[in-house]
């Protein structure tokens, strides 16, 4: 029997799974990786049988080669132009749920552009141990010109095929090759024959039922393997033992190629999946990462929003203003925005000449601002590995990982207070004082801001005057702050900004008198004390068990029992939540007076309005020697909960401090709703993802005991009723919050739900084996104290009570997320209007996810999405001159040119549809 008459085609492709820290910190594996590379590289050149090794679908792994081994760059170069070697298409392998929409972008943009500098990228998409998939990668990959996608885990019983489409939210679908059994399934050929045979009867038994055409998919590799140097070898006497099927060795992007031209037009019949896969029946989901060493969430969160939504957009917003700069005379400037109501000010002399000297270095500085952020969105993905921002790595890895966030981060704060400065200083009016706030969100927007004032002479900041005469009065914050550059005092200020235009500023006069900070009096009980705070929308009362009681002053509704603290015990890993077979549940503070929880108003107004409730709760200090029971001895964890209110802000704002002092437990905060629903409405990447409430039928086949702990963004939502189109009406309970992913959506006795939010997951083990949630191991039995999160920690959420659905109230979370930012100026020169944007975006469904310098050459990148559930026609306006726009893919690329009037383009956007323009 020849090949050609055999009727199966085992593909066999070569591939290491390269994580980059894990059980060992980075340096400890990239000498592995070190030596893993160079024998790959003697072993390609001296084998030609030996046709290709797939690097994992990352490009890192070759910077981090080349760092150590920059004289082997151009034998990478020829390998990967042969396509024996293939990196990327990703820059890392991230866990898909925890990093940003943004961030999966740039990770897909990064390895792409630097695979293609060593020669080309594998464009293939590659999710082979992410722990689930989210819903919105079909479409990411699309934006790539990817078609195709690799995954493993979350796939459920509706993946009745290896191969199947799958579908975004927005209709864009790709070609997915499941893993039935993991990327794992076949590390090394076996060379003696009989055993060589038993392996690939084994093979194919569980392997070709699930195959749709002739052609079966072999990975060989796993974690840290390298290249299986006699494998040309076993092929050929694999071939030699088969009869009815042929061994090759082959590559994913050939393997895709292949299934689909067998297919043809036949693939349209295929299953179609839609969604995000997380279930546990098949594969281990490991969802109890999304809580674990919450810390990272938090700062993975910060950083994001730091680049994408503060210094990108402020950055590209300054490079306009020095390209106008450049080509108009200084009194002309103002012509770059909408007409200002008033003559401008011209700009004074020695502005004018410090400017134009400032405009000559300009093409460096951004050149410099794109080298920059370009390095720190490089730190901030490196922190995005599915072993890293997940939390379930040595401790070790930690040290790294904190160092890269402190980079980014100081990356990103130098670049939004250059740009912050620049656009101010032209803002501010000539020899006044001003603040000058920016809003990184849509608007117009009213919200509380922060500022830190100079106190002068004995003059004290005392209000701010808006261009139309408004006056906003300062609260004083706090103070004994100082800078290096003088001895005067700082002092930082709050005050609720009006009209803040979205995505643009608002300059307002400083004004001071003589009146002298107040300090708040310290603490003293009394059945006297006020309790309560309240605005034009709310009434937040603190009762004596610690809990709030909220009347929503617009309808009358009442909410009680809000922001209980419920701590359970904890006998899982840094994988997977496990609760001990005897829990001791704690959901009330250790209270010894007859006030109950200590209250009191710490802050009361103008600006913000502060209430602070002080709890201790007595916890188990650890679980028992044999992990069974909640241990007997209790320490004392003190809580600290200061909820805010402000005028005009259909908001309330909570931060909780927390002394954790015990281990081995899981605190969450938990917020009864009083509404019944049958799903909660979370939002995902580049939309809002509905999930059913309850624990899915399951049986103990299924890898893992299902969770109903999921993961979220911005906000989870509880609404109730529905409309005639299956929308939510009635009435609606948003919880938002910055960097916890974790919530659970629970029903209560009485048919409501409630929300319970994550804020500590405290374990000692890396992976344990002895858990009755999973089975077996998830990694290596390593002990990781630091997962227990001894210390003081801070969490920030928010409440906003709502009518109708999540579509009412978005808004309000997304703005929590993303605070507005002020500075102050003494050296603005009037050249721009006292209110102004940088881009208008309608309607307030489509969200602004990047503004940006463009990669390649002159241009801004403007990147928005839908984030309803029905289509809506779009319309965005860079209120900066440009000649054209294109509408480019999300590598900015493959430019088509989109008509413009009066500066704005339209457009139709899908449901949760993904647009990027180029303005030039």
């Amino acid at each position: 029997m020849t090949f050609s008459d055999r009727n199966r085609t085992l593909v066999v492709v070569s591939h290491t799974h390269w994580d980059r820290e894990w059980y060992l910190p980075f340096e400890a594996f990239r000498a592995r990786l070190v030596r893993m590379m160079d024998a790959l590289l003697d072993l390609l050149d001296r084998d030609p049988e030996y046709r290709h090794f797939v690097l994992d679908g990352q490009t890192v792994p070759l910077n981090d080669y080349l760092e150590i081994r920059p004289e082997r760059r151009a034998d990478i170069e020829r390998l990967v132009r042969d396509g024996r070697l293939l990196a990327g298409p990703g820059y890392v392998l991230p866990d898909e749920f925890l990093i940003g929409g943004e961030a999966h972008i740039r990770n897909l943009m990064t390895g792409i552009r630097l695979a293609r500098q060593y020669g080309r990228a594998m464009m293939v998409g590659y999710a082979p141990d992410a722990f689930g998939h989210i819903a919105h990668l079909p479409a990411i990959l699309r934006g790539f010109g990817i078609d195709s996608v690799l995954i493993w885990r979350g796939v459920g019983a509706e993946a009745t095929t290896s191969e199947f489409r799958w579908a975004a939210p927005d209709g864009s679908e790709v070609l997915a090759i499941h893993f039935p059994h993991g990327y794992g399934m076949l590390p090394a050929l076996p060379e003696d024959p009989e055993i060589l045979r038993g392996a690939l009867n084994n093979i194919r038994s569980l392997l070709e039922p699930l195959a749709t055409t002739r052609y079966v998919l072999v990975p060989n590799g796993t974690d840290h393997l390298p290249a299986h140097t006699g494998l040309s070898g076993v092929i050929k006497r694999a071939n030699d033992i088969l009869e009815d099927a042929e061994i090759v060795h082959g590559d994913y992007p050939s393997y895709v190629e292949n299934v689909r031209r067998e297919l043809g037009e036949n693939i349209a019949s295929f299953p179609r999946l839609e969604g995000e896969f997380r279930s546990s029946q098949r594969s281990n989901v490991l969802a109890g990462v999304l809580s674990t060493r919450i810390w990272l969430k938090q700062r993975y969160q910060q950083c994001e929003d730091l680049l994408a939504r503060y210094a990108e957009p402020l950055s590209a917003w300054r490079h306009l203003l020095e390209q106008g700069a450049r080509s108009q005379e200084p009194a002309d400037a103002q012509a770059s925005l909408p007409a200002h109501p008033e003559a401008p000010l011209p700009a004074h002399p020695e502005v004018s000449k410090e400017r134009a000297e400032h405009n000559a270095a300009s093409q460096n500085n951004t050149a410099s601002t794109r080298g920059l952020l370009r390095h720190a969105w490089h730190l901030l993905l490196q922190n995005g590995p599915h072993d890293s921002v997940t939390g379930c790595s040595v401790d070790a890895v930690y040290d790294d990982v904190a160092a890269r966030f402190n980079r980014c981060e100081q990356i990103a704060e130098s670049v939004i207070y250059d740009s912050l400065r620049y656009i101010a200083d032209r803002v501010g009016k000539l020899r006044e004082q001003s603040v000058v706030v920016f809003n990184p969100e849509n608007g117009p927007r009213t919200d509380f801001c922060t500022v830190r004032l100079p106190v002068e002479e004995g003059k004290w900041p005392r209000k701010l005057v808006a261009d139309d005469g408004t006056e906003t009065p300062l609260q004083s914050i706090e103070r004994g702050g100082h800078s290096p550059l003088d001895r005067r005092e700082r002092i930082v200020y709050g005050f609720v900004a009006d009209n803040v235009p979205g995505f643009g500023y608002k300059v307002m006069r400083l004004e001071r008198d003589d009146k002298v900070w107040l300090r708040v009096e310290p603490f003293v009980q009394d059945e006297d004390q006020p309790r309560s705070i309240e605005n034009e929308h709310f009434a937040v009362t603190a009762t004596p068990d610690g809990t709030l009681s909220i009347v929503d002053k617009r309808d009358g509704r009442t909410y009680s029992g809000l922001n209980l603290f419920v701590d359970g015990g904890e006998r899982g890993d840094e994988y997977t939540h496990c609760p001990p077979q005897r829990d001791e549940i704690v959901d009330r503070a250790s209270i010894d007076t007859r006030w109950g929880a200590q209250a009191r108003v710490i802050e009361k107004g103008p600006a913000r309005f502060k209430l602070e409730v002080q709890q201790t709760y007595s916890l188990p200090a650890s679980l028992t020697d044999d992990r069974e029971d909640r241990s007997t001895s209790v320490v004392d964890c003190e809580i600290i909960t200061r909820v805010s209110l402000y005028p005009g802000i259909p908001r309330i704002d909570i931060e909780t401090d927390i002394d954790n002092r015990a281990k081995d437990h899981r605190l969450r905060v938990h917020f009864p709703t009083a509404i019944r629903a049958g799903r909660s409405q979370a939002e995902q990447h580049f939309g809002v993802v509905s999930r059913p409430i309850g624990v899915p039928e399951h049986d103990d086949t299924w890898f893992e005991t299902p969770v109903t702990t999921y993961p979220q963004k911005s906000f989870v939502d509880i609404s109730d009723g529905e409309r005639p189109d299956g929308r939510p009406s009635g009435r609606g309970f948003m919880l938002a919050n910055r960097g916890l992913p974790e919530y659970e959506a629970i029903e209560e006795a009485d048919g409501t739900i409630m929300i319970a939010l994550t804020l500590l997951r405290c374990v000692e083990w890396l992976s344990r084996d002895d858990l009755s949630t999973r089975r077996g191991h998830a990694g290596p039995e390593m002990h990781t104290p630091g997962a227990q999160m001894q210390g003081l920690w801070k969490f920030q959420y928010s409440l906003i009570p709502h009518e109708g659905g999540w579509e009412n109230a978005f808004a309000e979370a997304r703005r929590f997320g993303r605070p507005l930012r002020a500075v102050r100026t003494s050296r603005g020169d009037g050249t721009l209007p006292a209110s102004g944007s940088l881009v208008e975006i309608e309607p307030p469904q489509v969200i602004l996810s990047a503004l940006k310098l463009a990669e390649d050459g002159e241009g801004v990148v403007a990147r928005v999405y839908n984030i309803a559930n029905e289509p809506v026609e779009s319309r965005v306006r860079l209120l900066l001159p440009f000649e054209r726009v294109e509408r480019i893919d999300l590598n900015e690329e493959n430019p088509e040119l989109i008509e413009s009037e009066d500066g704005a383009v339209r457009f139709q956007l899908k449901p949760n549809e993904i647009a990027t323009l180029k303005f030039r």
